[in-house]
């Protein structure tokens, strides 16, 4: 009867998430249990959060290792392996620790943009559940281990991304995550891999801001990049001390073999490497910019460096119908 009542429950999300558009700010709203939420914003640009979350309910079973095939040579993630394969830890890993303060510097965040724009604030996207019961930066299955809760949870993340989508036309997606890599520097994921980067072998049509190089084809791909027009290059021009570095940026055109994440599911999904108008750019930082001590100065300068890519790359169009220039 639960079971039945948890289906009953997502057809009525999805009838909800057919229901008008809202545009006010101060509108919120919230998936079942409150495990995921939605901000509204009114511009045209969208932050999520996937990995901050701390809800921890005993109904979802934690995420474990997934279940190798060494017949097929694939991975299976669900808690019961079917016949033929096994939990393997090494082949199948996954993922299940928080990004801690992910949460505080997307609020933040926000908060520096609506103050900079005098009004105008980025749609917010969280999931609140613990990254052991959902990773919401995974295909489904990974996600949730097949578990009809966290499949709610993960299917509401997804539409809330759509929904505030949907109210936009041309746009740009944040994500925000953060890394424990030893290099310590802010890591902005476009869909393209290190290699990539490192050897300059790749195109535009590859990367998760494809949208914004058809826009400008008078400028080279690469300074939307990693160039005087990246975003890089914005946080980094908010330096007093040079403590902010970005890789790609003109100083730091690719990780050099570093450590180095270029972009999840999200971005992939909801960037528009392969369709749409909206771009996305994966956010990982480091420990130190996410703790309390900079946390603050950090998002307030990221906001005027977003600001800046901004207002350079997307509102300087003459039939640009963007809010918050």
């Amino acid at each position: 009867m639960a079971q039945l009542l948890l289906r009953v429950w997502l057809n009525f999300v999805c009838l909800l998430y057919t229901a008008p558009q809202y545009t006010r700010s101060q509108d919120v709203f919230f998936g079942l249990k409150n495990y995921t939420e939605y901000r509204v914003g009114n511009m045209n640009m969208i932050i999520t959060v996937p990995h901050g979350g701390d809800k921890l309910p005993t109904e979802i079973p934690n995420r474990d290792a997934g279940c190798w095939n060494s017949d097929s040579a694939t991975c299976q993630f669900t808690h019961n392996c079917p016949a033929g394969s096994q939990k393997d830890s090494e082949k199948c890993k996954v993922s299940t620790l928080q990004d801690k303060y992910t949460l505080n510097v997307a609020l933040n965040l926000a908060k520096e943009i609506c103050a900079l724009t005098g009004g105008y604030c980025p749609h917010i996207v969280i999931n609140h559940l613990g990254r052991s019961k959902l990773d919401a930066n995974r295909e489904k299955e990974e996600a949730t281990f097949g578990v009809l809760q966290a499949e709610i949870a993960w299917k509401e993340f997804m539409d809330f991304i759509n929904k505030s989508k949907s109210q936009m036309g041309r746009g740009l997606l944040v994500d925000i995550h953060g890394q424990v890599h030893p290099e310590q520097w802010i890591e902005l994921g476009y869909t393209l891999s290190k290699a990539s980067l490192d050897s300059g072998r790749f195109t535009a049509a590859q990367s998760s801001i494809y949208q914004l190089s058809q826009e400008h084809r008078e400028i080279p791909f690469e300074t939307l990049l990693r160039g005087e027009r990246s975003l890089g290059n914005f946080i980094e021009e908010q330096n007093g001390i040079n403590k902010y570095i970005c890789v790609p940026s003109p100083k730091n055109p690719g990780p050099s073999g570093g450590n180095y994440f270029p972009g999840g599911y999200i971005t992939e999904r909801f960037g528009s490497k392969k369709s749409g108008l909206v771009d996305g750019i994966q956010i990982e930082l480091p420990r130190w910019i996410r703790e309390n001590n900079e946390r603050p100065k950090f998002c307030m300068a990221l906001a005027k460096a977003m600001m800046n890519f901004w207002q350079t790359n997307y509102c300087n169009q003459s039939e640009s119908k963007l809010v918050g220039c």
